[in-house]
């Protein structure tokens, strides 16, 4: 069941749901229960997406609603697969690879465990602020392209500007020489990182070819892939030759002395050319595509340099410094930056296993028991918002009315109210009915005893979504007649319950009775009370 983001992902894009990779990742690499369908389950209802997970035979999955998931058993190994279409005897899926299969009903029965979780979407099916991370996504793609095409830009105008063109057969070697530089950097950027995402799906797509004798991991990964104790990657040096090369080019405007100690150091690789196919065809028995294209680039230079002729040209040897220090830029820079990718790697995979254990409902109860514990009784304070059916929970919030943390906290517990998860009992910090804190919380108080659960709840969005607390701009939008002076017991009571309560700070959490562990913030609660 190792293929639950690959599974659930096809899903949403089989809907157009909106969504980004890494909060998808996120969401079922954290869950407590991942892998397993609860993880998808669990992952879909937060981008609004009804579930159901039934188990059923082929007459009854064939009028249920199309694409959904099913698991299945394949070579004693569990998976899902996402269901496109079922006729009387034809199915189709995509695989674990996320490959289209149209399979016969027989085959599909063959590996199917009966088990399938139906979806349903709805207007409001999509991905939490996905429009400020598409418009972020996209914003960052613009300067990427933006950069990419002004140094394309630049790289042309320097070219067309150069002395090299003497000749049509120099004009053409030249640019083919400097269009192979490109590729050899393009592909050499995939070989760093591949140095440190070596799993990423994308990357393992295209390395993981049909023939069992083609797989990048066990090329590179070799003790023959590194120099110098593993201190220096071939990956690395590769992208450090194109680079550098590339970089000396147009430093010195494609001038043919630049072009006669490039097409020197051409020629040089080529035992070093020779050494890499031998260890792949040999050694290891097995080709790294990247490897192959890399080699294939360093021929066609070679024998563009041949042809060309540029290397006999005279070397000018106070060139050789600039040229060694381009090919070291990208060694050190690299030896900078991969530290820092990898520790934010890492970072990512150890804030998913602490919020793994931290939505597991088992590890916030075993908190809770050994926090404390409230020692009066809330019955009759403050504003309750009970659901009909019973609940697991019962979450007191102490807060106050004109603070910035209640407010951020007031969607988040409406949220779990909405959903069935809790009961809420909201109490205040307020003195008296005439003071700042007080003349809101009366007003909460007195609509709350008008019975209307619904119109209770509106007038504290109403209050807590404001951008600027404004009392008088809320009370005239519910206005009372004398009934606010008929709270100050209520307030009293609630302001007596805090004093001996000892209640410090707002707001303050209390779950079933125990104040909310500091380890956990009321944002984690959307994930850990199921």
């Amino acid at each position: 069941m190792d293929n639950c983001i690959q599974a659930t992902k096809k899903i949403l894009t089989s809907h157009d749901i909106k969504h980004t990779s890494k909060y998808l990742k996120d969401s079922i690499l954290s869950h407590p229960d991942y892998p397993s369908l609860l993880s998808i389950s669990d992952t879909l209802e937060k981008y609004y997406i009804e579930t159901l997970a039934v188990k059923l035979d082929f007459e009854k999955l064939l009028e249920m609603p199309l694409p959904s998931i099913v698991q299945v058993k394949v070579k004693r190994q569990h998976l899902f697969f996402v269901l496109k279409s079922v006729f009387d005897n034809k199915v189709s899926y995509y695989d674990n690879k996320n490959k289209l299969i149209e399979s016969s009903k027989e085959d599909f029965l063959k590996i199917w465990t009966g088990i399938c979780l139906l979806v349903e979407t709805t207007e409001d099916s999509k991905e939490k602020d996905i429009e400020k991370k598409i418009t972020s996504r996209r914003t960052l793609n613009i300067l990427i392209g933006s950069i990419a095409l002004l140094l394309l830009s630049w790289t042309v105008i320097v070219f067309f500007n150069s002395e090299v063109r003497i000749n049509t057969s120099s004009t053409f070697y030249t640019i083919t020489y400097t269009f192979l530089k490109f590729i050899g950097i393009t592909v050499g950027v995939f070989l760093l990182w591949f140095d440190v995402d070596q799993y990423n799906p994308t990357l393992q797509s295209f390395c993981m070819g049909d023939s069992k004798k083609t797989n990048c991991n066990a090329v590179l990964g070799s003790k023959h892939a590194k120099l110098l104790d593993g201190t220096l990657s071939l990956s690395l040096l590769s992208f450090s030759y194109f680079f550098g090369t590339l970089s000396f080019l147009l430093v010195y405007d494609f001038l043919p002395t630049a072009l006669a100690i490039l097409e020197v150091l051409s020629f040089i690789s080529i035992p070093i050319l020779i050494i890499s196919i031998y260890y792949q065809a040999v050694v290891i028995k097995q080709w790294c595509k990247f490897c192959i294209i890399i080699q294939g680039v360093l021929i066609a230079e070679i024998v563009i340099s041949f042809f060309s002729k540029f290397y006999k040209i005279p070397i000018e040897n106070e060139t050789l410094p600039l040229l060694w220090a381009l090919l070291l830029i990208p060694i050190l820079g690299w030896k900078v930056i991969k530290p820092l990718l990898e520790q934010e790697k890492e970072t990512n995979v150890y804030k998913r296993l602490l919020k793994k254990i931290k939505n597991n409902p088992d590890v916030l109860e075993g908190l809770l028991i050994k926090s404390r514990k409230i020692e009066g009784t809330t019955e009759g304070l403050g504003i309750s918002i009970n659901q009909e059916k019973k609940v697991k929970y019962h979450v007191v919030k102490v807060c106050n009315p004109y603070c910035g943390p209640c407010a951020k906290a007031h969607p988040i517990l409406e949220d779990l109210v909405n959903a069935g998860k809790i009961n809420l009992q909201i109490l205040f910090t307020a003195r008296s009915s005439k003071d700042t804190k007080g003349k809101p919380v009366s007003h909460f108080l007195a609509i709350d005893e008008q019975g209307n659960k619904t119109k209770t709840q509106q007038a504290l969005d109403d209050w807590y979504h404001a951008e600027e607390k404004d009392y008088e701009v809320f009370a005239s939008k519910y206005p009372m007649n004398g009934e606010l002076e008929k709270q100050n017991n209520k307030i009293e009571a609630m302001r007596n319950w805090c004093e001996a309560e000892h209640i410090t700070h707002t707001p303050t959490i209390f779950i079933n009775e125990y104040e909310l562990p500091k380890e956990y913030s009321v944002e984690d609660l959307k994930e850990v009370l199921q």
